[in-house]
């Protein structure tokens, strides 16, 4: 089944509605007029595909978050990147004073040059003694010990290479690179203090592209929406409350894997790619999944439905003009509309606004004149 976007479609006629009652006085007509003249408004009914969705409020998750911290001890030197800045992976964004690690590099450097040098002339004399040996003239002995000496100078050697990569690597750690692609927060500690190796966060990275969504709904909804992820990924709408025109579309991604049993909900995750970045990291969101769209349903205009002690109704304009009330069966309701389930065909008419000032059974007259619809009962 096709999912489709919602469209509100409310049919209404004319802009202002006047109800005058007739053998009221100029006075009382004119009070009455000026009473309800932008108060009661005629709808349609309308025939339209309708999404079946689930509402619920959620919050706007980091897709990665990463706690910058120093792996190596000394000062905050520099900060590359002004704070709330994007950043690619791998970028530098802080700097740690490098003096110490640098005097450690040069004196392994110097110790592997030293000890390379001993390791050669120790390899020489092992290696003389060996040929002289075979030839008689030294002991097995003094050659088995300066070959034992050429050994331990290679292993010696080996040990400062490794030193070598060692200093390089507490060197490089001094420069501090974005381990995900994000955007820098808030400098945590200033430049200039001393941190230490592993202990101080210095600044949180979020990945603002893609985001998750995490919203709640009723945990008996849950069947319906299992059913509908066996039928492929359900769509995700997530409206920004201080901007109700802005949405961002996602898809959800999993439902968890218990309910919350004080407050019977279950907690959705859905995923958005976020490229405009819309959606920020810990805002508060309404957060819209469709399950199906129903097709060629009736809808009238929320507004219009009221309820009485029997139950839900309708004021219906019938041809010959005359009010009728209207037992309706209520669908689901939807932003502005409601589908009505029966008791009304499309395309009749009814009052949608100002009904407390319409009596059931009486006939009213539509006047149009220029921009206005002039309504008065008969």
């Amino acid at each position: 089944m096709k999912l489709s976007h919602i469209q509100i479609l409310v049919l209404k006629l004319g802009l202002s509605l006047v109800l005058t009652a007739s053998g009221c006085s100029r006075s009382a007509k004119t009070e009455r007029s000026a009473k309800t003249n932008d108060s009661i408004q005629l709808g349609v009914a309308a025939t339209k595909d309708v999404p079946l969705q689930i509402r619920g409020s959620g919050q706007v998750t980091p897709f990665a978050t990463v706690a910058v911290k120093s792996r190596v001890d000394g000062a905050v030197e520099l900060a590359l990147f002004n704070e709330g800045d994007e950043l690619k992976r791998g970028e530098t964004i802080l700097v740690i004073d490098s003096r110490i690690p640098e005097s450690a590099l040069l004196q392994a450097e110097a110790n592997l040059l030293r000890d390379e040098a001993l390791a050669t002339s120790a390899e020489t004399e092992a290696h003389q003694n060996e040929v002289l040996c075979k030839e008689g003239i030294v002991a097995a002995g003094l050659a088995e010990q300066t070959r034992a000496a050429a050994d331990a100078a290679q292993a010696t050697v080996a040990a400062d290479k490794v030193a070598v990569e060692n200093a390089q690597l507490q060197l490089s750690l001094c420069r501090i690179a974005s381990p995900i692609q994000g955007r820098f927060g808030k400098l945590l500690v200033d430049v200039g203090n001393s941190v230490r190796s592993n202990e101080t966060t210095l600044a949180v990275v979020n990945q603002t592209r893609p985001v998750y969504v995490d919203f709640l709904v009723p945990e008996e909804q849950l069947p319906a929406i299992q059913e509908q992820m066996r039928n492929g990924a359900l769509n995700v709408t997530a409206m920004i409350p201080r901007n109700p025109a802005k949405s961002a579309a996602g898809k959800l991604l999993f439902v968890d894997n218990s309910a919350d049993t004080e407050t019977a909900k279950v907690a959705l995750r859905a995923r958005f790619a976020n490229d405009d970045e819309a959606l920020w990291p810990g805002e508060t969101v309404d957060a819209v999944l469709t399950l199906a769209t129903l097709t060629n349903v009736v809808v009238v205009p929320s507004s219009a439905v009221q309820v009485g002690l029997a139950g839900p109704y309708l004021l219906v304009v019938r041809p010959d003009l005359i009010v009728e009330r209207r037992p309706v069966t209520v669908g689901n309701r939807f932003g502005e509309e409601t589908i009505i389930a029966s008791g009304i065909a499309s395309g009749e008419k009814l009052i949608i606004t100002g009904q407390e000032f319409i009596t059931p059974g009486k006939q009213i007259k539509i006047h149009s004149v220029t921009s206005h619809a002039l309504v008065s009962t008969s």
